[in-house]
């Protein structure tokens, strides 16, 4: 099972955090392909927009994002469009495979 979290506050995503597999052999899985190729394409866009305001790990099965307090308006902007759009395409994958990824979002 993939488990996403993202934790909001108003308009703006703070945190996320994506972990385990879709249950198949590694790099045999088409879900979790589709999922890391998502979350890896939209950290790749949040890097280089403001690599200074992100603090970002990835570990085996984990990836995790978060937005450093006093990030400034327009980078906040930009990378709420970029997570929202990550957001988008992770619960269409969801939609067609509830079975393989659950969505959690905490909203402060």
């Amino acid at each position: 099972m993939i488990d996403i979290y993202i934790k909001k506050s108003g308009d703006d995503i703070k945190v996320v955090t994506v972990s385990g597999h879709g249950g198949r052999l590694a790099g045999k899985d088409i879900v979790c392909s589709a999922v890391s190729a998502i979350t890896q394409t939209a950290l790749s866009g949040l890097l280089y927009y403001g690599n200074s305001n992100i603090f970002w790990k990835i570990q085996k099965g984990t990836l995790f994002i978060k937005v450093k307090e006093g990030t400034d308006k327009e980078n906040r902007m930009i990378f709420n469009i970029i997570l929202s759009t990550m957001i988008l395409g992770l619960k269409r994958i969801a939609k067609e495979y509830p079975d393989k990824i659950t969505i959690k979002v905490e909203e402060n």
